[in-house]
């Protein structure tokens, strides 16, 4: 699935906005439009992730002004959140003072031997 191509136009629009004729001159002679259905083909899949690709935007090269390859790397650099945490297992009483009492003992047998 390719992201939407409005969301490429506003894409476009920052890079054009940050980098000047840089940005727009690396497509010079090419059809605009097949670059940017290139562009919302090659991002297909981040518009489950549009924090991903305002990231991207966030953290842009200050030398140069990225293809769409750099950018979906860019994109792709988005920390993962973090999976749930399972809940913490409930601990019968009398296992774990048993087990607590086997631990005293064995420190205490280790201590002895020393």
């Amino acid at each position: 699935m390719s992201l939407p191509i409005t969301w490429i136009e506003d894409i476009f629009a920052k890079l054009a906005l940050t980098y000047g004729r840089d940005f727009v001159a690396q497509y010079e002679g090419l059809d605009l439009d097949l670059v940017k259905a290139n562009w919302a083909h090659e991002l297909g899949g981040f518009e489950s992730h549009p924090q991903a690709l305002a990231l991207a935007l966030q953290h842009l090269p200050s030398d140069r002004p990225p293809n769409v390859l750099q950018f979906r790397a860019l994109c792709r650099r988005m920390p993962l959140a973090p999976a749930p945490a399972l809940p913490e297992p409930e601990t019968d009483p009398a296992i774990k003072a048993a087990g607590l009492a086997a631990i005293a003992q064995f420190l205490a047998e280790l201590k002895g031997r020393q």
